[in-house]
């Protein structure tokens, strides 16, 4: 039986780019199948809508596009004056007088019950087991960090492998529930940190050095990442746009906290890939004499846009004190806005990024098909 892995990575909103390429799937590839599914942070959360239809694509991915299509912010997180407020409080406490007590009472931004209560009611860990036991799905995996230790941890439901232990990060077999789902999405600072058995957890890319790495350890022979950033390379037409015509002016705290989010949310997938497609080209194609290593087919889907320019475009459909806070923070600055493409989770930015996720798909349609189905 072949081992074909998915690998879903994060970024907040620009999930719903992901369900884009699932729906194309669906409706163009619909015998597509993947034994292994891998996610973290929002991620996790499509990993979950896959594995809630059993992983069956052909009816996963337009429901999953749909969801994010209709998809608000409210829905998400509490967007109302008094929820906001009361976090800011609590912040400008601990920054004046908050130093005389040493206990602080902030922990993050905004409140996200009203995440857990969507993903209660979509998430279907019966079907799920259902499907691990007779076998049509291996493993489903979600990532998250645990906070005191540092550690990455990987929760995998599976009946075919056991735990593993590296330097700074370990799986755990587990049942998968809405809570490490959570915990995989938790944004640090942005979102509360979530407890899983007594442990605090937050988003899994903060640790994940190597996206693809556990789906290597659950034995994939092919895998498929679908990214949530377009791919700058300097031999490309694109990279001159990175440099500047004159000198730029002091970052604001949207830029830098942007900065922050695409260092976990996006550079790591792309060194796993060009790591993993080194080796490949150094390993023979059988396993004899190379110490138990194989070669591993790997396909990427990025963005074709700036995800980031696309969000400025539709920042006037974010609620009023969202964008208050966010124009703050210096949002607006600049052509493009990651931070916002990370929080914009209104449908009509959401529906756009699955237009993309989808077209994108379409654009690789032959070497995508030959990919799953060779």
């Amino acid at each position: 039986m072949r081992n074909r892995a998915l690998v879903l990575t994060g970024g907040g909103a620009r999930g719903a780019y992901q369900a884009g390429v699932l729906k194309y799937i669906a409706e163009n590839i619909p015998e597509a199948h993947f034994e292994t599914l891998v996610g973290s942070s929002s991620g996790a959360i499509n990993i979950a809508g896959l594995a809630s239809y059993g992983g069956n694509i052909a009816e996963a991915g337009p429901g999953v596009a749909a969801l994010w299509s209709k998809l608000e912010m409210r829905e998400v997180f509490h967007t109302d004056f008094f929820s906001l407020a009361g976090i800011g409080i609590r912040w400008l406490y601990d920054l004046t007088i908050g130093g005389f007590l040493g206990r602080p009472t902030a922990h993050h931004l905004v409140n996200t019950n009203p995440l857990r209560a969507l993903l209660k009611r979509i998430y279907r860990p019966e079907r799920l087991a259902e499907a691990i036991e007779n076998g049509t799905l291996r493993t489903v995996a979600v990532s998250a960090t645990e906070v005191y230790s540092g550690n990455l941890v990987t929760f995998m439901q599976t009946k075919n492998h056991k735990s593993w232990h590296r330097a700074r990060r370990h799986s755990v077999n587990t049942k998968l529930t809405v809570e490490h789902i959570m915990a995989s999405a938790a944004i640090p600072l942005l979102f509360p940190a979530v407890p899983v058995e007594n442990r605090q957890y937050v988003d899994g890319c903060i640790r994940s050095t190597s996206p693809l790495g556990p789906a290597t350890r659950l034995g994939a022979e092919k895998i498929l990442a679908i990214g949530v950033r377009r791919y700058y390379m300097r031999e490309s037409g694109n990279y001159h746009e990175l440099t500047p015509r004159k000198e730029e002016p002091a970052p604001s705290a949207a830029q830098l906290g942007a900065l922050i989010l695409n260092s976990l949310f996006a550079e790591a997938l792309d060194a796993d890939v060009e790591h993993l497609e080194r080796l490949n080209a150094m390993l023979p194609e059988k396993r004899d004499g190379s110490f138990g290593m194989r070669q591993i087919e790997v396909m990427t889907i990025r963005p074709s846009e700036d995800l980031g320019e696309l969000a400025k475009a539709y920042s006037d459909k974010a609620p009023f004190f969202v964008r208050f806070l966010l124009r703050g923070l210096g949002s607006e600055r600049g052509r493009s806005s990651d931070i916002l493409s990370y929080l914009l989770f209104v449908p009509e930015f959401l529906e756009k990024l699955v237009e993309l996720g989808y077209e994108d798909a379409r654009a690789e349609h032959d070497a995508l098909s030959k990919f799953i189905l060779g």
